[in-house]
């Protein structure tokens, strides 16, 4: 009888089932950093005083190719590897760009926020 297996055989497919279904529907505080920082209210400092204190000596004129702060075409390609990749950049350091910009007692919150403000006021409008 070729087409009867074990019944160890069927052990597995509870757990084979679970785990396809958490590729399908991502566990609530698994998802992106972009899902996380919506659903979350920003109890950060002002984003407009870390970009005072640490960001704006290069954003404001892009000192070894910063992305210009109210310059659309210098944010557009970071803007286009997403948001998780340029937090990411930003945490760990990029090319001339330090470790969280010098930012040290910044937390993951404060350096997205501060990443959205210096986006929202570089929007294509």
């Amino acid at each position: 009888m070729p087409f009867i297996r074990p019944l160890h055989f069927y052990r597995c497919l509870p757990v084979s089932l679970g785990i396809c279904l958490l590729a399908l529907f991502p566990l609530h505080g698994i998802a992106s950093t972009e899902t996380h920082q919506a659903s979350q209210p920003y109890s950060g400092r002002p984003v407009t005083e870390i970009y005072n204190t640490y960001c704006i000596a290069c954003h404001m004129s892009g000192v070894a190719g910063a992305p210009r702060f109210g310059q659309y075409e210098d944010w557009q390609p970071r803007i286009d590897k997403g948001m998780d990749t340029l937090l990411e950049h930003v945490i760990k350091g990029f090319n001339a760009m330090p470790p969280k910009g010098l930012c040290f007692d910044c937390n993951e919150s404060e350096i997205a926020e501060t990443i959205h403000y210096m986006i929202d006021n570089s929007s294509n409008h």
